[in-house]
């Protein structure tokens, strides 16, 4: 469809398997995957379909966008239910992509399917299988959703939003005469060899001119004659989402080959385009747009892999990195910077204060002390302050020692003081941190980068930008959205907003249907059956043991999870048979028949039971070794 520009190199692409000519496998028999920490979801990628996906995200992401296809219901654009009627006119690819947005938005998996719309552009396996370039599907989607949507409301939604128009023009050196021309633009294609940045290109481009002059004089139709003149390009109309292409890929004529240009060439996260446009009267704020986000090619000009880097406006997602969720961490680490590291008293009770009901085992508190300090109690305090649990006993008014001394609490006032104290570090550990990293102040409310890899979504900053100005990873295709275009309120961390009512129907009915199949998939997985054979129903006749009552009777099914400990499935049985020893008790009395104490008979069948339950415990995990291969037992 769109011609062989790229083969896709698979070795740089995870996660994914590839088949020549044959549709990408997955697994039938498990549900997806839900959504990872971040609260996004990525986009499968079908065999060489990473372009596709890194576009599709920049629209997802482009909310003005996302909420005007919305904004189309199934009386303009039909559905999809209706699509192999003969006499039903359904527009497949405006519905398809609604709905891969709503589930983007809003369906609980790891990373959303394409297969339904990619049929709609009516490709074939193999067209999945080829890498193509990003910046030609970004046109041909355009020009395929504009035709789709025409008699529509819908009709001029790319026009309005990402046209542009560039007036060329000549002037006569003799006779003044101006000499112009017109031509709309959907993406700006600028060059990068010998360019050193987005800024210097545009300047090239829209502000010096060429001279017509010697021997390459222009003809002027006003003079009819040979004269001098003067070519300059301005920027006339500016869309409200700016789309830039860079020229990466070049041609050598020398060795007749393509090459990539990897030199460094930078962007701005944020751009005033008043220089470059024809117009400049108006206020500077309609010229400035902000970066939002930012298309990557990964490889050389004969294969490679596409992945975007996104600006989360509307604050979607959980950009809160992993390793900076425990802040506490950070305060005891602030200790080993100040004088309290040789106060072991402040350590030991901002500890104490982060556990839950301030107790913990006194053997544990020597390696939490490790742990979140990097401080060991023996090389640096011991010699001072002798073993850990004397020094607990030395300061009873401020941690309390159990009976047994096992473990150490902290006394309620000691605990409000402790609490204060790391509040007050945390403070200035936040202080320190923004005064040495402008800016970071008030970042809580800003919006957050993600790096959206296929089905891969992991948080970054933004100063990881600038490691996409140059190499075999760098910039390909940039996106701006003009700094005027504010976002309502109500649509401020809230997936839901502007999606039609029968997406949001269809979202949560399959929302409602994974968390059953997972709980079904976990279930047939994770647990197993146990058949309890109970001793006082059998008895032993010609060599071996016969029900008393009926089979089914005589035996206690109980459904427990594998990954549980064998500690739980003892308790577990013990449970059920709670009942079975009292009746027991009352059958039997104080003593058994035998003369033996009831808590001895009691204590006796536990001792074997748990026995038992060990070599139980022990086969089966030998039959889960033997039967990984077939998938279940």
């Amino acid at each position: 469809m769109f011609g062989d520009l790229f083969e896709e190199d698979y070795s740089s692409v995870s996660n994914n398997q590839y088949g020549k000519g044959k549709k990408l496998k997955t697994k039938t028999l498990e549900p997806p995957a839900p959504r990872e920490f971040t609260n996004l979801s990525g986009i499968r990628n079908q065999g060489g379909t990473c372009y596709l996906n890194s576009l599709l995200q920049t629209l997802h992401f482009t909310p003005e966008f996302r909420e005007a296809l919305f904004s189309l219901g199934p009386e303009e654009l039909g559905s999809l239910e209706d699509k192999d009627k003969p006499d039903a006119k359904v527009r497949v690819i405006p519905l398809q992509l609604q709905r891969l947005f709503a589930q983007l938005l809003l369906l609980d998996q790891e990373a959303a399917s394409t297969a339904d719309l990619t049929d709609s552009f009516g490709w074939t396996s193999n067209e999945e299988m080829r890498q193509h370039d990003v910046q030609e599907l970004n046109r041909i989607l355009f020009s395929a959703l504009e035709t789709s949507l025409v008699g529509t409301s819908g009709h001029d939604l790319i026009n309005r939003l990402y046209h542009g128009t560039v007036v060329n023009q000549v002037v006569c050196k003799e006779c003044k005469n101006i000499s112009e021309k017109q031509e709309d633009f959907l993406d700006l294609t600028v060059a990068v060899k010998n360019v050193c940045g987005l800024e210097d290109a545009l300047w090239n481009m829209y502000v010096e001119e060429e001279v017509f002059d010697y021997d390459n004089l222009y003809h002027c139709g006003t003079c009819d004659r040979l004269v001098k003149a003067a070519k300059s390009a301005k920027l006339r109309k500016l869309p409200p989402f700016l789309t830039i292409s860079l020229l990466r890929f070049n041609f050598d004529f020398v060795k007749c080959e393509r090459y990539k240009e990897t030199s460094c060439y930078t962007f701005p996260l944020r751009i005033n385009l008043k220089p470059f446009c024809e117009q400049s009267e108006l206020d500077d704020s309609e010229y400035t747009y902000d970066l939002f986000s930012v298309i990557i090619h990964r490889g050389g000009c004969y294969g490679g892999h596409y992945h975007v880097y996104i600006k989360d406006v509307d604050h979607l997602g959980n950009w809160q990195f992993q390793e900076e969720k425990s802040q506490p961490d950070l305060n005891l680490k602030a200790f080993q910077n100040e004088e309290a590291v040789d106060d072991p008293l402040m350590i030991l009770k901002a500890i104490l204060s982060q556990e839950e009901n301030n107790l913990i085992p006194v053997d544990q508190l020597g390696q939490k002390l490790l742990e979140k300090t990097g401080i060991s109690w023996n090389k640096k305090y011991r010699k001072q302050h002798g073993p850990l649990r004397k020094f607990l006993q030395l300061h009873s008014q401020i941690f309390l020692l159990s009976s047994d001394k096992s473990t150490v609490s902290l006394l309620k006032n000691s605990s409000l003081q402790a609490e204060s104290n790391v509040l007050r570090n945390h403070q200035q550990l936040f202080h320190t941190m923004a005064s040495e990293s402008p800016g970071l102040i008030g970042s809580t409310t800003c919006p957050h980068w993600f790096d959206i890899n296929d089905s891969r979504v992991q948080p970054i900053k933004e100063k990881d930008i600038t490691q996409q100005f140059q190499g075999k990873e760098s910039a390909y295709m940039l996106f701006y959205r003009k700094s005027q275009l504010q976002r309502p309120p109500e649509a401020r961390a809230n997936p839901r907003y502007s999606v039609p009512c029968h997406l949001l129907k269809e979202m949560d009915a399959a929302n409602v249907e994974l968390q059953i199949k997972r709980s079904e998939c976990d279930s047939a997985n994770n647990n197993f059956e146990l058949h309890l054979h109970l001793g006082p129903h059998y008895h032993f006749f010609n060599g071996a043991l016969h029900p008393i009552i009926s089979q089914t009777d005589s035996v206690w099914d109980l459904t427990f999870n594998k990954r549980k400990t064998l500690g739980d499935l003892r308790q577990s049985i013990f449970q059920e048979m709670n009942c079975h020893f009292v009746k027991l008790k009352l059958l039997m009395g104080k003593t058994s028949s035998y003369g033996m104490e009831w808590r001895l008979v009691e204590s006796r069948f536990r001792l074997v039971l748990t026995a038992s339950l060990c070599c139980y415990m022990f086969f089966i995990w030998k039959q889960e070794e033997k039967m990984k291969s077939v998938g279940s037992w």
